[in-house]
């Protein structure tokens, strides 16, 4: 948002802000389809700015606790019990988070994910790898990573080589069957 002028990112925030209070009131309701709906309207940068609302929204001198009160169960469906740690402040969080640095590659997963779904996405070189590897691992051939990725067929193939030959040195499993075949084999 530092590109823009303040006049500017005035304007925008003040478009977003439907969006974003919008988005406060889907994670209470909505399913998690719906709300993935909501975010892939967003471009990249929409999505950037909304975080910045959201965050614009939220008390940092708030416990986590409250913040969080709505919420009374968890991902099994059994009644939530709050850790002694949930009486800390969104402040005190903080303090003790390190910095987010987005897979220390500058890698934006929903971006990557868009990309494999079919919207158009402005990839840097890691979430291009990163958005090969998953693709390939999916089971999607060459040419159907190349189209989703607006890449050639050769890029793609060399980009898989080199992500297997990464995977293999970090001891990661590598598949054997053949591209397009991977997903679906046993």
């Amino acid at each position: 948002m530092s590109a823009l002028s303040a006049e500017e990112r005035g304007d925008l925030v003040e478009a977003l802000l439907p969006d974003a209070a919008g988005l406060v009131c889907a994670v209470r309701e909505e399913t998690q389809e719906q709300i993935t709906a909501r975010l892939r309207g967003l471009s990249r940068h929409e999505l950037e700015v909304v975080a910045v609302v959201l965050a614009a929204m939220a008390d940092p001198d708030r416990g986590l606790r409250e913040s969080f009160s709505w919420i009374s169960f968890d991902e099994h469906g059994e009644p939530l019990r709050y850790p002694s740690k949930a009486a800390r402040s969104i402040r005190e969080t903080v303090s003790t988070a390190l910095p987010h640095t987005r897979g220390r590659s500058g890698v934006d997963e929903v971006a990557v994910e868009r990309a494999l779904h079919g919207d158009r996405q402005s990839l840097n070189g890691a979430e291009r790898a990163l958005a090969v590897d998953r693709g390939i691992r999916r089971g999607m051939d060459y040419d159907l990573v190349a189209e989703l990725l607006g890449m050639e067929r050769d890029a793609v193939k060399q980009a898989w080589v080199r992500a297997k030959n990464k995977a293999r040195a970090e001891g990661r499993p590598v598949p054997t069957q053949p591209v397009g075949e991977i997903a679906t084999a046993a």
